[in-house]
């Protein structure tokens, strides 16, 4: 099972509370897709981090 389906399954006020800053409906959208990129990687500010983040960013509207 999928950290999306887990966590749709905890109590409304509990998903609430960890959803603050980015909305459930677009988690829920691209939940099989966020849960599978390389989201490790984005530790420094170093041109590869960048790119990468760049390059899902750019990937997440597409999909939106």
């Amino acid at each position: 099972m999928s950290l999306w389906g887990l966590v749709s399954k905890m109590p409304p006020e509990k998903v609430q509370r960890l959803y603050v800053d980015f909305p459930q409906h677009l988690r829920h959208l691209l939940g099989d897709w966020l849960e599978s990129q390389p989201w490790e990687f984005l530790v420094g500010s170093d041109a590869f981090c960048c790119n990468l983040a760049s390059a899902l960013l750019s990937d997440t509207v597409q999909r939106l």
